[in-house]
């Protein structure tokens, strides 16, 4: 691999954040081909990184920032997902961020989490810092920007839409419903929603979560999530109607539940019968232990290629 690199000082990133040093490491792309690059952040708690997937060579273009699950990476999530075909054909920009220890601060109090990343991180001004610095290059388009994230990256999610909504033309929290904290109080301004839940998800049980100790951990269900974001959204009515049953042996099938008259989008892809998955047609192999926890996987769509037909038509004012 040829590295190159390019080490920037002597700005601030955001208030209240140290200057931010970036380091690109890659290979120069042929004609049709992508870019992979190292980002990486120093910032006051730590070094961040992040992988960046370049399949607008060097052009301007719209950006997909995925986030992974608990103790995920972005090696991992990119593997897991597919849109590496799609921003192929698309020619997008895919950020693989990397949340401290695999985990990412969503804002719940300790006792509302699976796995407690640190409590001080600030991953809603890694994220800011990190487009500030794509923008500044020239490379984003500014209205175009969207964030998806599964399990713990899915809560992660909700939260950025509720403290930086500002950044993002859409979002797609999938496998996680809304925080209690988040339902009481979400600042920022409405944004389209797309998400994906499993009526079986024993992770992120659909029916929600109670409280611990701290009456701010527990979450909404996932109905309750929808019925949060249409009101949000300036919704009027709801609408239903079922996807093809593409596979008869994967005991799932697949409902969409949409607002009807919103102001901004808001939709819920509620896999009956399904576990801790987002529904693809390839058969992701795991193993038993593993595979009985996560339940039973969908076969009826690509969850990737759906999310993206949800964001292409989405802008920011």
């Amino acid at each position: 691999m040829i590295r190159g690199g390019l080490i920037r000082s002597g700005r601030k990133a955001l208030a209240g954040l140290a200057m931010v040093f970036v380091v690109l490491a890659g290979v120069l792309p042929a004609p049709g081909q992508s870019t992979t690059t190292t980002l990486s952040f120093q910032l006051p708690g730590g070094n961040r990184t992040a992988l960046m997937v370049d399949h607008a060579q060097g052009r301007r273009a719209p950006v997909v920032l995925v986030l992974h699950d608990e103790n995920g990476s972005p090696e991992q999530i990119r593997r897991y997902f597919t849109w590496d075909e799609v921003g192929g054909r698309e020619k997008l920009i895919l950020i693989y961020p990397q949340g401290v220890r695999g985990a990412w601060n969503d804002g719940r109090p300790t006792d509302g989490r699976r796995f407690n990343p640190l409590a001080r991180v600030d991953d809603v001004a890694f994220i800011r810092t990190l487009l500030s610095e794509l923008e500044t290059r020239g490379r984003l388009d500014r209205r175009r920007v969207y964030v998806v994230g599964v399990g713990g990256g899915g809560h992660m999610v909700h939260r950025l839409l509720c403290e930086a909504g500002d950044l993002f033309a859409a979002g797609a929290p999938l496998l996680a419903s809304l925080s209690i904290i988040w339902a009481r109080s979400c600042p920022a301004s409405a944004v389209p929603v797309v998400m994906v839940a499993g009526t079986e998800d024993r992770i992120t049980p659909f029916g929600g979560r109670g409280s611990g100790s701290d009456p701010d951990s527990g979450m909404v269900s996932v109905p309750d999530t929808l019925t949060f974001y249409r009101g949000r959204n300036g919704c009027t009515g709801t609408g239903e109607r079922a996807l093809p049953d593409q596979d008869s042996t994967d005991n799932s099938r697949i409902t969409i539940l949409e607002g009807t008259g919103c102001r901004h989008a808001a939709r819920l892809y509620r896999v009956d019968g399904g576990g801790h998955h987002t529904p693809t047609r390839a058969e992701r192999r795991m193993r038993p232990v593993v595979g009985a926890m996560l339940g039973q996987p969908n076969h009826d769509m690509e969850t990737d290629e759906e999310i993206w037909a949800f964001f292409a038509d989405k802008r920011r004012p």
